[in-house]
């Protein structure tokens, strides 16, 4: 048993038995996802955005201090120390995202492969617990609003089916426009930026704008590139993970 991927694979076939649909079991075992890990991430959510309104203030201390890393790094720490925010806050929540997205990629791919055939029922049930493990009659209903969850948009437009191709363009697109949204939402204001630009001299500040106006691009383009591949089933965690995650940050910003 692996015990990361044992209670992915296990949430899965328990509400998948009481939903009848494994669609509607990846939407419910990521909002569950991201409820259980709320507490881990809510003062992360919380001072990252803050970091962004401490910019003019970070570049003064840089333009005070010049050389002098010591002091620099002394008063950046008494600054963040003074206004109760971590600087290494936004890293918990992509490592978090990023190590979760992969055990649940492993513990889906077993469940395709089972859907399609290809896996061991003996090693599905070394990861069930003993109340959900199955049985050589067991067959599973991979259908999901008309698509196969366990076919890539690619393979989909490879067959030419219409309407199938509604849902993995909605997943796609929709991952996409919620991440540009949820990166907007955590960088600092475009006023913050121009002021961070007008109080310094030289052009590193000019540079770093420009990167973080890319970066937030940049994700959603590469969430279309790279969701290509994927399952349709993988898509659909992936844009119920981004819903939730957006509307997370709206209530993390609101009582912040």
């Amino acid at each position: 048993m692996n015990i990361f991927v044992a209670p992915f694979v296990s949430a899965l076939f328990g509400f998948y038995y009481l939903l009848g649909n494994l669609g509607w079991s990846v939407v419910v075992v990521t909002v569950l996802i991201r409820i259980i890990l709320l507490p881990l991430l809510w003062p992360s959510l919380k001072s990252a955005k803050k970091m962004g309104t401490l910019q003019p203030r970070l570049k003064k201390l840089q333009e005070q201090f010049g050389k002098d890393k010591e002091g620099l790094a002394k008063a950046q720490m008494q600054m963040y120390k003074s206004e109760g925010v971590n600087p290494l806050s936004g890293c918990l929540p992509n490592i978090l995202q990023v190590a979760v997205l992969l055990i649940f990629f492993s513990a889906f791919n077993m469940v395709t492969l089972f859907a399609e055939g290809k896996g061991k029922m003996e090693e599905i049930n070394r990861q069930l617990i003993p109340t959900f493990q199955i049985n050589e009659s067991f067959k599973f209903d991979s259908d999901f609003m008309g698509v196969n969850l366990v076919l890539t948009p690619a393979k989909i437009f490879e067959k030419g089916m219409s309407l199938a191709m509604i849902v993995p363009l909605v997943l796609l697109l929709g991952s996409a426009v919620l991440q540009y949204f949820s990166s907007k939402l955590m960088m600092p204001s475009p006023k913050t930026d121009k002021i961070v630009v007008k109080e310094t001299k030289d052009k590193e500040d000019d540079m770093m704008g420009m990167m973080r106006t890319q970066s937030m691009y940049m994700m959603p383009i590469m969430t279309v590139f790279i969701g290509w591949s994927f399952s349709i089933g993988m898509l659909l965690y992936w844009f119920v993970n981004s819903l939730v995650m957006l509307g997370q940050q709206v209530l993390a910003l609101k009582n912040g």
